[in-house]
């Protein structure tokens, strides 16, 4: 017998009831994230949100933190979902333009989720556990560098990029100098060649390596 549909979920559908309500639990801690700093919620502070009594979580949820975490990467889902869907289609427009779309796409990205990965400095218990999950499937850097690796393979059958290029290579360049910008914009506001400048420069020094000749 499947268990009963608390009244927090009651409109919920398209879950069974277990189901609905540890979802519901990740909505309102995804909300309260939004609203104060992470180290600040409470136990009781989700609860409240949730319309659930306190020892609720603990039936879906090993402690707390595990709920945080939880929140914290369906936001860090979305983030990936939006940069893969701004990937540009081999062929298109100019390498350059490209590479300084995927740039900023990955800048955005970062931009979202260094505040979000700052705020948890202050326990590293917690950061400790957001970084190691976001570092395994279905989550892990291939998220990111896969899709990129495969638009400059494609740029390569077209005769765009060298056949000699190391994609991956790349694909950490541009990675690693975004996460620095994005780095650069959180703490360090007004910080030069931050930003969509920045990105155009830092692409057009790469693009200084892959032209023929040069």
């Amino acid at each position: 017998m499947s268990p009963r549909r608390a009244k927090a979920v009651v409109g919920r559908v398209g879950d069974d009831p277990a189901t609905a309500l540890r979802e519901h639990l990740i909505d309102a801690a995804e909300r309260l994230t939004a609203q104060a700093p992470i180290t600040t919620i409470t136990t009781r502070d989700i609860a409240r949100a949730a319309g659930v009594s306190d020892g609720v979580l603990y039936n879906y949820f090993s402690d707390k933190n595990e709920l945080l975490v939880a929140a914290m990467l369906r936001q860090y889902r979305r983030l990936i979902d939006e940069f893969q869907k701004l990937i540009p289609e081999p062929g298109t427009g100019t390498v350059e333009e490209n590479l300084a779309s995927i740039g900023g796409a990955l800048f955005a990205l970062e931009g979202e989720f260094v505040p979000m990965i700052a705020g948890l400095l202050v326990d590293p218990a917690l950061f400790h556990r957001l970084f190691v999950a976001i570092h395994q499937e279905p989550f892990g850097i291939d998220q990111l560098r896969n899709p990129l690796t495969a638009y400059l393979e494609g740029e390569q059958r077209l005769g765009r990029i060298p056949a000699d290029v190391d994609r991956g290579a790349v694909a950490i360049l541009l990675m690693g100098s975004t996460s620095v910008m994005a780095l650069a914009a959180q703490f360090m506001p007004g910080a030069p060649n931050v930003g969509a400048s920045g990105v155009r420069a830092m692409v057009d020094a790469l693009l200084r390596g892959l032209r023929p000749g040069v």
